[in-house]
C-alpha cells in the first residue's frame, strides 16, 4: 500500500511539473513578443529580417564557383550593371566590366583556387527591400609560382531582384603552425 502512495505522489509530482514547465516557457515567449527591447546601440541598418529566398545563395553560389573554375565573366554575370566590392584594403564601386577587368587579373595570378563552405544563411529585409546572402568559407589556393595560401571568409552580398549590388568579403587570417625546435 506504501509503495502505491509512493508511486502515485511521483507520478503527480511528475504530471504538475511538466505542466507548470510548458505554461512557464510560453508565457515567457508570449511577454517577449510583446515587450519591445532596449538596445544599448543603434544598428546602421534594418534590424527586421526574416528569412529570404533561396534562389538568391543559389545565385551567389554559382557566381563564386564560376570563380574558382576561372570564369570571371561568368562570375559576374548577375551582377548589376554598377556594383560595390569591397575587400580586405580594397574597395571598388563602378561598372561590372571594369571590376571584371580587375578581378581577371587577381585570378589569373592564381594557379588553383578552392573553397570549402561551413554554411550560407539568406535573409530579406522587408522595410529595405533588400537580400542578403551570408557565407562562411575557407579559400585554398595556389599560386603561379607554387605557393599555396588559405584564408577565412565571411561574405555578406546585397542582391535585389535577383542582381548582385554590393559583394562585402572579410577575412581572417590563419595562425602560421608552431614550429618545433
Amino acid at each position: 500500500m506504501k509503495q502505491l502512495i509512493l508511486m502515485l505522489f511521483i507520478m503527480s509530482v511528475v504530471f504538475f511539473s511538466c505542466k507548470n514547465k510548458s505554461t512557464t516557457g510560453q508565457s515567457n515567449t508570449d511577454n517577449t513578443k510583446k515587450d519591445s527591447l532596449n538596445y544599448p546601440f543603434k544598428a546602421k541598418y534594418s534590424i527586421n529580417w526574416q528569412p529570404g529566398d533561396e534562389k538568391n545563395a543559389l545565385i551567389v553560389l554559382n557566381c563564386l564557383k564560376k570563380y574558382v573554375a576561372g570564369d570571371v565573366k561568368g562570375a559576374v554575370e548577375n551582377f548589376a550593371d554598377t556594383v560595390n566590392f569591397i575587400g580586405d584594403q580594397f574597395y571598388f564601386s563602378g561598372r561590372k566590366d571594369s571590376l571584371v577587368k580587375i578581378l581577371e587579373q587577381v585570378r589569373g595570378d592564381m594557379a588553383t583556387v578552392s573553397k570549402e563552405f561551413d554554411s550560407w544563411m539568406t535573409t530579406y529585409y522587408p522595410d529595405k527591400k533588400d537580400t542578403w546572402v551570408t557565407l562562411w568559407y575557407t579559400e585554398k589556393w595556389t599560386d603561379k609560382k607554387g605557393k599555396k595560401d588559405s584564408l577565412y571568409y565571411v561574405d555578406d552580398v546585397m542582391l535585389r531582384n535577383g542582381k548582385i549590388l554590393t559583394y562585402d568579403e572579410k577575412i581572417r587570417r590563419f595562425a602560421a603552425p608552431i614550429q618545433k625546435k
